[in-house]
């Protein structure tokens, strides 16, 4: 009985999670838009202009898709310059290895350890990592191509498969998406007005810390100071840092704290959210700055109470008052290595992990001449993170996705590709399918990886050539290599020099420490110490939900070999150092 109700328990869990993170939010309809119109355009010039890899390049149209304009265009001239830097290295290396095997195989590995190595520790790591990937897809290909001109035609043709889509994805965001402003500006108010109806209920700790993992990634999109356009309401960084403050206050403020002074501050919440829509005031709103009576709050919460409602003093005061000059939360140069790149064991262990399992996965498929099971190489490349907990996280979204692509997609082949006869046809099937992946593509990041391969899944299956698809082994044979690479990257991560999300959140939870130590100390810069707490408190509660992925996979020993403290102990004691030293007004 005890094991039914667990059982029961986990469903009513994951099925609250997934109702949290598919619910619909402002803004998710038109960026799941802008990734359906990239989508069906790419598909369409593709197969009009006979593009090779289409199921790629509809692929990237996900991949370049972000949530504002500037990480969109970022994104694409990285993969552009990568692209082009692989093509040349590729047709540099044909001139060698191209009928040595005993060559091109360590140039493989040598390729894959270099590209995961630089990911790690260097700080043009995304472009190495990409060029890398391309350079071992094409080298992998040698052995089915029937002569050097058609590899020499495809490593040509992936300037293209790239360019495409990523022009499309970029047009689109620029004539389409929203600014980094606006995407700011639409968090805040997501989050003012969960917090003003949590407050209310008194159920704001369960949200917390996702409410801070929403608007922490914000304080490293905003400009550093300058003017901007006055004649709306814009979401400063000091505004940003002011109500991660508000966000860490509330770890202190007691469950039982009275229903009339969470009413009172529940008002105050909606009054700094009319600050930023510039709502006109509600009738029996309280101004803010006024502490409510004594009568409505309890000794043990009043600290807690005054603490909050000095923050949202500050955040309405910091959206109505000109901008100016802050420093970045991370004072840190940008350096172009890692200063352990070469001291750390970790980054060498992690290329070396990464480079074994590609080339044991091309080994598995090329003995068995199943050149079918080549996206085994694309899932090692993409599945690989840091963390065996990690690993295994994006293991179970990769293989729930491609199972429910695949199935998409051979439902496609067997009842609807049969009635189709023109391209119109198929950019209807790509929309529609685009849409439900691009809806949980759009979600937190302990989902939205399901939704990439979702459509990766279906694009392998359905785009398999320039009619429609017929053969179900062609999506057999893909959706196998893809659960052959999660397999063995599992193993290989496991096996090999394991390396534990539980070592990376206790470094969190001690950079967490140390920035409410400086917050008690009252550092010369309070404002970047409370920061830096909001912030590493965001990437310690993350781990510490990936770390229960990794505790089902390595030995009981392995995981509580050395004592993690609780994240929520942590939270509470910076919310307690947040009441101690805030400037009341």
């Amino acid at each position: 009985m005890a094991a039914i109700a667990k059982a029961r328990a986990s469903r009513s869990v994951f099925i609250e999670f997934l109702a949290v993170e598919l619910a619909p939010r402002e803004g998710r309809t038109l960026a799941v838009a802008h990734i359906v119109i990239g989508c069906v355009l790419t598909v369409a010039i593709a197969m009009v202009f006979r593009i090779p890899e289409p199921t790629y390049m509809a692929y990237i149209v996900f991949l370049a898709a972000k949530d504002d304009r500037a990480a969109s265009v970022t994104t694409a001239v990285v993969g552009q310059i990568a692209v082009t830097l692989a093509v040349l290295l590729a047709l540099g290396l044909m001139l060698v290895d191209l009928s040595e095997p005993a060559l091109r195989l360590p140039a493989m590995a040598l390729s894959t350890f270099v590209a995961m190595y630089a990911l790690r520790t260097f700080a043009l790591g995304p472009i190495m990592y990409l060029a890398g990937f391309v350079l071992v897809m094409l080298q992998s290909v040698v052995d089915d191509l029937p002569s050097p001109e058609a590899l020499t035609h495809l490593a040509l043709w992936l300037w293209i498969v790239l360019l495409v889509p990523v022009a499309i994805t970029v047009v689109v965001n620029l004539l389409f998406g929203q600014s980094v402003e606006l995407l700011t500006q639409r968090t805040v108010r997501k989050v003012s007005s969960e917090l003003e109806a949590a407050l209310k209920t008194g159920e704001t700790h369960q949200h917390l810390a996702r409410w801070r993992e929403l608007v922490a990634p914000l304080l490293q999109k905003q400009p550093h100071g300058g003017s901007r356009d006055r004649r709306r309401p814009s979401v400063s960084l000091a505004a940003l840092r002011r109500l991660l403050d508000a966000l860490v206050i509330l770890e202190a403020l007691p469950e039982e704290t009275a229903p009339k002074a969470r009413e009172v501050l529940s008002q105050k919440v909606g009054a700094s959210r009319a600050a930023l829509v510039r709502e006109s005031e509600r009738p029996g709103t309280p101004a803010l700055g006024v502490v409510p009576s004594n009568d409505a709050l309890s000794g043990e919460s009043a600290p807690a109470v005054v603490a909050f409602e000095a923050a949202l003093l500050a955040f309405q005061r910091e959206l109505t008052s000109p901008i100016t000059a802050v420093a970045p939360a991370d004072t840190h140069k940008r350096q172009l290595l890692a200063p352990d790149a070469f001291t750390n064991p970790a980054h060498w262990q992690f290329a070396l992990k990464t480079a074994i399992a590609v080339m044991v996965v091309y080994f598995i498929y090329t003995m068995l001449d199943w050149p079918g099971l080549r996206t085994s190489i694309v899932t090692c490349f993409f599945v690989a993170l840091g963390s065996v907990g990690e690993t295994v996280h994006k293991l179970v979204l990769r293989i729930s996705g491609a199972l429910i692509g695949g199935l998409i997609a051979g439902l496609s082949i067997v009842f609807v590709l049969p009635h189709m006869t023109d391209i119109g046809q198929l950019s209807l099937l790509i929309a529609i399918v685009s849409a439900g992946a691009g809806w949980v593509a759009t979600s937190g990041e302990l989902l939205s990886y399901a939704g990439l391969q979702i459509a990766f899944a279906f694009f392998l299956g359905v785009l398999q050539d320039y009619a429609p698809a017929t053969d179900l082994t062609v999506l057999r044979d893909r959706i196998v290599g893809i659960l052959l690479g999660n397999v063995v990257m599992t193993l290989v991560f496991t096996l090999l020099w394991p390396e534990s999300v539980t070592s990376g959140l206790q470094a969190t939870l001690s950079q967490a420490q140390q920035a409410i130590s400086a917050v008690l100390n009252r550092s010369s810069d309070p404002a970047e110490a409370r920061a830096r707490t909001a912030q590493a408190l965001v990437r310690a509660h993350h781990l510490s939900l990936v770390r229960r992925f990794e505790l089902s996979m390595l030995a009981q020993s392995s995981g509580e070999a050395a004592p993690v403290p609780l994240v929520s102990d942590v939270e509470r004691v910076a919310g307690e150092a947040f009441v101690a030293t805030y400037d009341t007004p």
